[in-house]
């Protein structure tokens, strides 16, 4: 789908939603439905109360439509991580299963949640140190509650590559159609994206291709500024591209739109509110079956003001406000799902870091939100 930028910038609006009007009528991997609140705050926000690291990446997924799987920090760790230094242990922490029906929170093992997808999880943790004074490092997978434990990859072994958005294990090096161009990872059955030439020759202004595993490519109509990432929502069956706010970043300044990848390789659309993107410039997103559930999680205000930082669901023109501060994790890995939030196999339900007052102090833990709240 191809928009023109060769207007006004009014007229160029305007031309934008009448062709993104009129790609509402083919059949689409998802649909919001039901009713969208009336104002600000309109939904329970259930807390773990479990403390979680602020500033390293905290992985946290569904292994159902009530149970949420994170990373948790254990008695005694400090909340700021920093950089690993020589003789750190490696995969510090704890894995906590937090029922969010029930309220109930177990630890489930010690580490750190690796990947989690359907009920399948994998773990790293140290298991002790060697003779030689080695951490000796361990991974639990397999089905939740039936996993094999066994010692993690080393020098040697058979090349593996594990699929970055399902957790599927596969045999042989990861797929690399072209090593001189930046590529991030779809589903093994997808392909990959590519951004174009590494290096002094890359530009922001590049269209981005999929790259099929068959060879086939597929020239998508956006540019690789447009796309800083790719992050699948397994309910909808679709690919997120855009995670971070650019339309502030041009000058004459653009609407903001959120590309939509689907499988098959068609690229939609789905315009902000002016409202909203006027406003707000750094965003995570992810599908919620009411609407997208946006997270501006304040980066750049570590001093706390929390502005308009927060979480809005967003449809259409209407945008509701659903809590404040920092939602989600500080740096977003562009290669793979972990954005500090996740959203249950329903479509539902929302699970997300979040902490309030000074970034760097504060507590920061695993709350969730149901946007499906009162059907």
């Amino acid at each position: 789908m191809k928009i023109a930028c060769t207007v006004y910038s009014a007229l160029r609006t305007l031309f934008i939603c009448l062709i993104l009007a009129s790609t509402t009528s083919q059949v689409r991997a998802f649909e919001f439905e039901g009713p969208f609140p009336s104002g600000n705050y309109p939904f329970t926000v259930k807390g773990s109360g479990v403390e979680v690291q602020i500033d390293t990446d905290t992985k946290l997924e569904w292994l159902d439509d009530e149970r949420v799987i994170f990373t948790a920090l254990s008695p005694g760790q400090p909340r700021l991580q920093g950089k690993p230094t020589p003789g750190q242990m490696p995969y510090a922490g704890r894995v906590m299963v937090w029922n969010t029906r029930t309220g109930e929170v177990k630890e489930y093992s010690p580490g750190r949640l690796w990947c989690s997808y359907k009920g399948y999880v994998s773990i790293f943790y140290t298991a002790g140190v060697s003779a030689d004074g080695k951490y000796i490092i361990r991974v639990r997978s397999g089905q939740f509650g039936h996993e094999q434990d066994k010692p993690a990859w080393k020098t040697g072994d058979p090349k593996l590559h594990a699929d970055v958005h399902t957790c599927a294990i596969n045999d042989g090096p990861t797929f690399n159609p072209d090593p001189s161009h930046v590529l991030l990872h779809l589903r093994e059955q997808d392909g990959v994206l590519d951004f174009g030439p590494k290096g002094k020759s890359y530009s922001a202004t590049q269209p981005v291709s999929v790259i099929r595993p068959d060879g086939t490519r597929i020239e998508l109509p956006i540019k690789a500024r447009e796309a800083q990432g790719v992050w699948w929502n397994d309910w909808a069956g679709v690919y997120l591209l855009a995670q971070l706010r650019y339309g502030g970043f041009i000058s004459p300044r653009e609407p903001d739109t959120l590309p939509i990848l689907y499988p098959d390789g068609r690229l939609e659309r789905y315009p902000l509110p002016a409202s909203y993107w006027q406003r707000n410039e750094t965003s995570r997103v992810v599908l919620t079956k009411r609407g997208l559930f946006v997270a501006n999680d304040g980066v750049g205000i570590p001093a706390g003001n929390k502005g308009e930082s927060g979480a809005y669901l967003i449809r259409g023109n209407s945008v509701a406000r659903l809590v404040d501060w920092y939602v989600g994790n500080e740096h977003v890995d562009s290669r793979g799902t972990h954005r500090g939030i996740a959203v249950s196999p329903n479509g539902c339900k929302v699970a997300f870091k979040h902490g309030e007052g000074l970034r760097y102090t504060t507590s920061h833990t695993i709350k969730m939100i149901n946007v499906c709240e009162g059907e």
